[in-house]
């Protein structure tokens, strides 16, 4: 008999009652078909027809695989809780949110205080995977979330595309005792290789998902499981330059962007927008999705006409890309405050050599409301995941239905 954690068998019955009345259910159903036939003959006092004996079997077998079934289906619940409890002893430093460290501690001390996302891989599969979390570093501090790199080659930060001006200081924490992280990464991935792997952790130190070799969507996981925890303000000051020299530059294409869209500027927004079509659109409309163009997103009633933005935040990938980042508050009738995090992603122009706009992207993000959807714009008008069909809108507020 294999040894299981108390904790984990605890957590399993508390949340899975159901399920062990099933096994024994089952377990019941088995014993009692299989001796159904010499039951009826000790009782009736004669053997039972061949016909109902074979049927006695029958739902016998059946009965012992959905047993089999259920008993497999417990054992991984036990073992995936075992896998969440185990890593409650691993040691982390996380930023104590203006630039510097807290003392060490080990992940169950930040019950309550922190969500936490683990990433690990080599230095050019943790470049990949941060660079979005460095696009979205503001959010990450507004809904407490510390993300924690393990490199599998002794990578360091500068290695994962920070330099001495964005180091991550207020939401990149560090691991400590490496070994043992990648060792809890071995015993959680069978068979890894080299892929990279990632795993989140809730308030509650239950897992909200993981994964091998694609690097985690954090902004569809900010938008269902990592929503801020105050409410957000329209008055919040947009974010400092921080060395990024052009930061005023991009914030003013961003604010360029939103006057086409509240005014239903066509013009504008044409001379926004890049010709070169985005990854995030095509992969919805390849799907099934519906395309709006920009002449149906920009009419009357379908623009988000009262829409104010407030915290911008912009950072420099490169020369020639860059992001922003806004909270969005559009004027929705039915809605008291509805919030949407937007991210924007910029090319630079050659021939102006200015930013134009390449993909836009909004989801729901609120303290209480998790995001039913999601809205991605490029240069051919935008595609909605979730869409409203009691007026004429194309998804500006995408909420939980």
């Amino acid at each position: 008999m294999r040894t299981r954690r108390g904790d984990a068998l605890l957590q399993y019955t508390s949340t899975n009652q159901s399920e062990p009345l099933r096994i024994n259910l089952y377990a019941l159903f088995a014993l009692s078909f299989a001796a159904f036939p010499s039951i009826s003959e000790a009782v009736v006092g004669e053997p039972m027809d061949f016909i109902p004996s074979i049927g006695s079997v029958g739902a016998a077998v059946a009965s012992l695989g959905l047993f089999f079934r259920e008993c497999s289906r417990r054992s991984r619940q036990i073992d995936r809780l075992e896998k969440e409890l185990n890593a409650e002893f691993l040691g982390i430093s996380v930023p104590n949110g203006v630039g510097g460290m807290l003392p060490l501690m080990k992940l169950k001390d930040l019950r309550g205080q922190r969500r936490v996302i683990a990433l690990s891989g080599d230095a050019a599969q943790l470049r990949d995977a941060l660079l979005f979390a460095r696009v979205v570093r503001k959010r990450l501090t507004q809904a407490a979330v510390a993300i924690v790199a393990v490199p599998t080659d002794g990578s360091t930060r500068k290695d994962w595309g920070f330099d001495e001006n964005d180091l991550g200081k207020t939401w990149l924490a560090e691991a400590n005792n490496v070994p043992e992280w990648l060792e809890y990464f071995e015993n959680l991935v069978e068979d890894r290789g080299d892929d990279f792997a990632w795993f989140g952790l809730k308030y509650t130190g239950r897992s909200f998902g993981s994964g091998r070799t694609d690097s985690p969507r954090l902004l569809e996981l900010l938008g269902s499981f990592l929503q801020p925890i105050a409410v957000l303000d329209e008055d919040d000051e947009d974010a400092p330059a921080a060395g990024n020299s052009e930061h005023e530059n991009i914030l003013s294409s961003q604010r360029a962007f939103y006057n086409a869209l509240t005014t239903g500027n066509k013009d504008e927004m044409d001379s926004i927008c890049s010709p070169e079509v985005s990854s995030e659109v095509t992969e919805v409309v390849s799907a099934g999705g519906r395309l709006d163009s920009w002449d149906f997103c920009l009419a009357d009633g379908a623009r988000p006409s009262g829409m104010v933005i407030s915290g911008c935040d912009s950072v420099l990938i490169s020369d020639d890309t860059a992001y922003s980042t806004c909270i969005e508050f559009p004027d929705v009738e039915g809605f008291d405050i509805a919030t949407l995090l937007a991210v924007q992603k910029w090319s630079r122009d050659k021939d102006t050599n200015g930013w134009k706009l390449t993909c836009h992207q909004t989801i729901p993000w609120s303290p209480d409301t998790k995001a039913g959807g999601t809205l991605r714009c490029d240069c051919r008008g935008c595609v909605s995941l979730v869409r409203q069909t009691d007026r004429k809108t194309f998804g500006w507020v995408l909420v939980d239905t």
